[in-house]
């Protein structure tokens, strides 16, 4: 069984890195190989100048679909989530809304998502951590809206979906590592073990 996570930050090593490396190394407890994927490190461009490859088998002059243009990591990401039977997001938000890199990565999906595995899926399972303020911006309780549909969009189980409120816990602006919170370690570990259970279930494990 594998545990992938994606870490959506345009940040390189931020509090949804740490969260996400700790819940991978709790999973490893398990005996569950896990892979970090951090945004930061990739290539992940918005749909642009293209003919609408993806919708190619509308039109009746072509009928089918062509290979979407954009050469970049989107896809291999996503395949990589499709060969894992637990998936985990962890979502800062920018200015009361989820990244962009978020909005850019999961439109590209429109150009393969036809080609899922639906049946793996079936009998994987998905969680994600939110780390956002609501107090400090007006739009932020849309995000947690936004991916609450992005998430049941994914055809797997879904089992967890927690959200950080950074004023709750050490720092007003998230200044200093959040993962040195006892209180978030144990809302992490609650959300980890939960989700693992979860995907054995599913698995006969």
């Amino acid at each position: 069984m594998k545990a992938t996570a994606l870490v959506v930050s345009a940040r390189k090593h931020g509090n949804c890195y740490d969260f996400a490396q700790f819940v991978l190394d709790n999973c490893k407890t398990q005996g569950i190989e896990t892979e970090l994927i951090n945004f930061y490190d990739h290539t992940i461009t918005p749909c642009q100048g293209c003919d609408y490859e993806c919708i190619q088998r509308l039109d009746p002059h072509k009928a089918e679909n062509a290979p979407c243009p954009i050469q970049d990591d989107v896809r291999m990401i996503w395949e990589k989530t499709w060969q894992s039977e637990i998936l985990f997001l962890f979502v800062p938000n920018y200015g009361g809304t989820p990244p962009a890199l978020w909005g850019a990565f999961s439109e590209r999906s429109q150009a393969f998502f036809r080609q899922a595995p639906v049946e793996k899926l079936k009998k994987s399972v998905v969680s994600a951590v939110l780390l956002v303020s609501p107090h400090q911006s007006s739009g932020a309780p849309w995000a947690l809206s936004f991916m609450g549909d992005e998430v049941k969009g994914m055809d797997r189980k879904v089992v967890g979906f927690e959200v950080i409120n950074p004023p709750e816990f050490m720092d007003e602006y998230t200044f200093h590592p959040l993962i040195q919170d006892a209180e978030i370690q144990r809302r992490l570990l609650y959300v980890t073990e939960k989700t693992w259970h979860a995907a054995k279930k599913l698995n006969n494990q």
